[in-house]
């Protein structure tokens, strides 16, 4: 072999061993090895073999309320709410001589919204609804209603008891503490001018008082009293 020769077979020696060295060098720094697959979460795959998320569900069922304390699962009391407050809306100061209603035998703030019925309505019987899901505390006669229902419930978090009055007490089929939903119905009006309403027109009286305590007035005496009591309309939709 010529002097020429060896020279290149030598340099070409050395140019494959760095380029072998340096090759090595890379596979153990793990440049071509495979990626490792992460394992997959147990019971993530779905029968059909689509991933899931293994995290907790927020979203509710279709159908279940956000949140049973909230204004927005309020259900009016009686059909075609709207047309029926004519006559005593909440918080209007009512005197034997002002009323609208006469004859006339209460005197101060109304703490309730009035609904009326209309003519056609005499004879029949007109469903009152349950508006807040709640438990029933009471049902029973009250000078100045007939038959009336008491349910504890919630608005927005805040406790709350709601008053129908001028109801059938017989036709009240749920029991004291039972739970009942929005919607629910709690019975009929009673007869107007009977003892079903006390010798009241046949109308729903709906109050809703602010707290625990069972406070069934209807009339209250100044307007420190009345900022006790929560005027449904504004929730009514």
């Amino acid at each position: 072999m010529s002097e020429n020769a060896f020279i290149k077979f030598k340099s070409l020696f050395i140019i494959v061993g760095i380029t072998v060295l340096f090759a090595l060098s890379l596979y153990f720094a793990g440049v071509f090895k495979k990626p490792v697959q992460p394992a997959q979460a147990p019971n993530s795959l779905q029968n059909n073999g689509s991933v899931t998320s293994t995290e907790p569900s927020t979203s509710q069922s279709p159908g279940t309320p956000a949140s049973t304390s909230s204004a927005a699962q309020l259900v009016p009391p009686i059909d075609n709410w709207q047309a029926r407050i004519t006559k005593k809306p909440f918080g209007i100061y009512i005197t034997p001589q002002n009323s609208p209603v006469q004859p006339e035998r209460f005197t101060g703030y109304h703490t309730g919204v009035d609904f009326e019925t209309f003519t056609d309505e005499q004879n029949t019987d007109v469903p009152i609804y349950a508006i807040y899901s709640g438990k029933l505390l009471t049902k029973r006669t009250a000078t100045g209603y007939g038959g009336i229902t008491v349910l504890a419930c919630k608005l927005d978090g805040e406790d709350i008891t709601i008053i129908y009055g001028h109801l059938r007490l017989s036709s009240i089929s749920a029991s004291v503490g039972q739970e009942l939903k929005a919607g629910d119905k709690l019975g009929v009006l009673g007869t107007g001018y009977s003892a079903e309403t006390d010798g009241e027109r046949k109308h729903l009286h709906l109050g809703i008082h602010k707290g625990t305590a069972i406070n069934i007035l209807g009339y209250v005496q100044n307007t420190a009293e009345l900022q006790n009591w929560i005027d449904i309309t504004k929730y009514l939709k």
